[in-house]
């Protein structure tokens, strides 16, 4: 099978060191489709199965990728594997794989509508005036927009006429699926969208306080000004900072609403407490107004402003809706369909062929229908 083949190619380049990044995250995503037990190593003349596993793990030391800022820890039975695929392919011995029940190793993914011409989200966003109108905004060259003008993948703000008028107009920087973009607002403050977002700002920021309004996903680095802290309001939830770097989920189709912060500190309300936070904290709202802070998975907070999608045993269903924002698909789950958690990481250049292989060789059923994502539960 095609699959096969794919697999035993980007294993084989992986294992030397020069696969490519979605080569790298389709075989880190199949090591996870394995449990230790299920490795069976190749009889290899000469060598007993200690002797193997000791005489390539530094091999497999340098293959298993390190991400920036933070060093993975793999689980045995995931370097185990590794080394089986390295010692097949490496000394020509055969080997055999055993997948768990319900988890077939080659399933295939139904498509009427082909994946390969579903691109990733690009920089693209659309820019509602306080008049009414619109612009569409994305990386090409554009005029000035009332006293703003987009700079490379920024719609970047004078701040210069910060402050300067007691007439506040409002607009709405508005990402569609399958769009992000980035805005610096007149006081320098810098917000970065993710898909599907919007965010409700004044084009200058008088009185005591700065206020917007988000829906959706974005990241914060706010400008200092002790004088005039600044103010996030999501949904029923209200974020204050006086300067400092976060970011804030609010999709109105998942559960929770999280603050994560990074640097500086910061404080979340809603109607009846407020929860402050330091650097490294998460704070969540549930639909019945509950708060509860934890310690953040950071790097998975914020890597969709990276350029990846890293999930650490998320579940399945918040996995799919983030992946249906990026490549703007909509998404039906089947009853029973997409339960538990999964781990992965790759780039949101990755294509989507590429992904629903993944998804297929982690058990997770897909079929694509013109741009609709349908999971299925076997």
């Amino acid at each position: 099978m095609k699959e096969n083949q794919d697999l035993l190619n980007a294993i084989e380049k992986y294992l030397r060191g020069d696969a490519t990044a979605e080569e790298r995250a389709l075989v880190n995503q199949w090591y996870n489709s394995f449990d230790d037990a299920e490795i069976m190593v190749p009889p290899v003349p000469g060598f007993s199965e200690n002797e193997i596993f000791s005489r390539i793990q530094d091999n497999l030391d340098k293959v298993v990728e390190t991400p920036v800022r933070r060093r993975k820890v793999y689980p045995l039975w995931m370097k185990r594997a590794a080394i089986a695929a390295s010692v097949a392919i490496l000394l020509g011995a055969g080997f055999r794989f055993m997948p768990r029940p319900k988890f077939p190793m080659y399933a295939k993914t139904t498509v009427s509508h082909p994946a390969s011409t579903i691109l990733p989200g690009t920089n693209k966003a659309v820019l509602l005036l306080d008049d009414g109108s619109s612009v569409a905004l994305d990386d090409s060259i554009q005029p000035s927009i009332n006293g703003a003008a987009v700079q490379g993948k920024s719609l970047v703000y004078d701040q210069a006429g910060n402050d300067a008028s007691n007439i506040v107009h409002y607009n709405t920087l508005r990402t569609p699926q399958g769009g992000q973009f980035t805005v610096v607002l007149p006081d320098g403050s810098k917000v970065w969208l993710n898909a599907a977002s919007s965010l409700k700002y004044p084009t200058s920021f008088t009185g005591n306080h700065r206020i917007v309004e988000l829906t959706g996903e974005a990241y914060f680095e706010i400008a200092a000004d002790r004088n005039k802290p600044f103010f996030v309001e999501v949904n029923k939830m209200k974020v204050e900072v006086l300067g400092t770097s976060f970011n804030i989920m609010a999709y109105p189709d998942e559960n929770t609403i999280t603050t994560t912060l990074l640097t500086g500190s910061l404080n979340v309300a809603n109607a009846n407490v407020t929860k402050h936070l330091v650097p490294g904290q998460q704070a969540s709202l549930n639909h019945e107004e509950q708060f509860t802070v934890s310690n953040a998975d950071v790097n998975a907070a914020i890597a969709w402003k990276e350029g990846k999608f890293e999930f650490n045993g998320e579940e399945i269903a918040v996995v799919l809706r983030q992946l249906t924002r990026w490549y703007d698909l909509q998404l039906q789950i089947e009853e029973g369909a997409a339960e538990g958690h999964i781990s992965a990481a790759f780039p949101r250049t990755t294509n989507l062929e590429n992904v629903l292989k993944m998804l297929e060789l982690s058990g997770i059923h897909c079929q694509l229908n013109d741009r609709k994502l349908i999971v299925n539960k076997n």
